[in-house]
This record gives C-alpha cells, structure tokens and sequence, in this order.
C-alpha cells in the first residue's frame, strides 16, 4: 500500500507544483507558500479532527519540524520554477527528496528485495531525466542551488513525519501546516523574502496548490507509515513526471527526448518498486 499512497501522493504534488510554479510567474514563491498554507489550513483541521486520534507533543513537534523543512523546499522549488525554462531546479530537486529518505531508510535497517532496489536505481535518473527541461548548456547554477536545498527540504518532511505516531494519525499535519506559515512569515518579516497582500496574487492558482498539496501531504504519511519509507518515499518522488505532463498539455511545451526517455523509465522505475 505504500507504493499506492506514494504514487497517488506524486499525481497531486505533481499538480500543485505545476500550479505553484505558474503562480511564481505572477508572484512571490514566498506568497504563494504562504497565502496557499493559510487557506489550506482550515481544511487540514477539519479533517485531521474528524479522522481522530491521539497525538503526543512529540508527534507535534516532528510535524512541525517537517513542514518547516517542506516550507523551505516549497520557496525554492517555486522560486527556482519562476525562472523560467533554463531553471535546473526541478530534476535536483526531485533526486534529492528521492534520496534522503532512502538513506535514512537504510540507516534505520530497511533492506528492500533486489527489484525494489532495481526500482529505485532506475528512478533518480527517471526523474532527473523526466524533469530536465532546460538545455544542458542552458541550465544555470543558480537553478541547481535551489534545487538542491528544495530536494533537501523535501526529503526532510518526508523522513521526519515517518517518525510521528500511527495512534496520532493526521494530527501532525496540522502543525506541519501551521510550521509551513510561520516559517515564511518569519523569512519575509526579517527580509529574506517579499509576501504581497492576497488580492496581488492568482487566487484559484493559489487555492488550487492550496488544496492539491495538502491532499499530497495527506497521501504521503499514509505511505510512509503503510510500509517500507524507502519504498514510499521512492514513489513519492515521481512528481516532476506528472509536471512536465501538465506543462506539455496545458502549455504547449515541447517535451526533449531525454524527458520522454525520463517518462518510459518512471513507468519501469515504478513497476519495479510496486513488484518489490
């Protein structure tokens, strides 16, 4: 069931990155993070209250330490995104979610079968492969900066909500969203980034991230918890995929070669991380 939850976690992220990267054309990264978690907020509540269970102040405080680390990841994916076509943030980012959690995975003494680990070996290059939409002379360094401390940040919410109690069920989300808000509101208010009021942004590109990634936080702690992390973290990470797709169909862009090569070594990355 992780592989299950960790692809259906991949579809919605995929979508609320592709709206994020189209609203941080028009705004802020930091904003659209932050007016996104403000009204998805609301939502996580309600459900994280219905569903029940009991949380620990440990459980809390690993939420929040995982949507501080995700809220880092989401301004720097989005601001990466906003660049433009030669950003290389996308393929980085996404191999390095991919690979955290895999290590800690092992560190913790997971030893997924032969295919699994197949899976995972073909899928880093599938996403890096599936994401790279600049030109390899094109790509800029900047772009593989912000990739590379989004992938971190990524990762670090994916390993760290593993470790929340089953018995406290979505509750942690709640802080981890809460944690999202603060940590971008505290960055803009000492200058590091720019928020704008709502009405200065694309509000149903807003809402639909909004409510696209919540849903994705929700698919992805079912998976880790279903099973194996590295498994779930693996399929988790198959996003960008589904990124490129909506910018091929909603946009127009052309796809490369290397991202069609990229997209038909997901599909065998992810047989084989199902079959594992």
């Amino acid at each position: 069931m992780e592989v299950v939850f960790g692809g259906i976690s991949s579809l919605l992220y995929g979508a609320a990155d592709f709206l994020g990267g189209e609203g941080a054309r028009r705004a802020s990264a930091a904003t659209i993070v932050f007016w996104a978690g403000l009204i998805s907020f609301p939502l996580i509540v309600v459900v994280a209250s219905l569903a029940g269970g009991e949380a620990t102040g440990v459980d809390y405080l690993l939420g929040a330490l995982a949507g501080a680390s995700g809220a880092i990841g989401l301004v720097f994916l989005f601001a990466g995104l906003g660049r433009g076509r030669a950003a290389s943030v996308a393929p980085v980012a996404a191999a390095v979610a991919a690979v955290v959690p895999v290590v800690v995975a092992v560190v913790e003494g997971e030893r997924p079968s032969l295919i699994a680990w197949l899976g995972v070996a073909v899928a880093v290059p599938a996403i890096v492969l599936s994401a790279w939409v600049a030109d390899p002379g094109a790509a800029d360094r900047g772009g593989a900066v912000f990739g590379l401390i989004a992938g971190l940040g990524f990762g670090g919410f994916t390993a760290l909500i593993r470790f929340t109690g089953e018995e406290s069920n979505l509750l942690p989300l709640v802080a981890s969203r809460a944690s999202t808000m603060l940590v971008v509101l505290v960055l803009s208010l000492v200058g590091v980034w720019k928020l704008t009021r709502f009405s200065a942004t694309p509000r149903r590109i807003v809402v639909g991230n909004a409510l696209l990634d919540v849903s994705g936080n929700v698919a992805l702690l079912l998976a880790v918890r279903a099973g194996s992390l590295a498994l779930a973290a693996v399929a988790a990470s198959f996003y960008p995929a589904v990124t490129v797709i909506m910018a091929r169909v909603v946009n127009s862009e052309h796809l490369h070669r290397r991202q069609v090569l990229g997209l038909g070594l997901t599909l065998l990355a992810m047989t084989a991380v199902a079959l594992g």
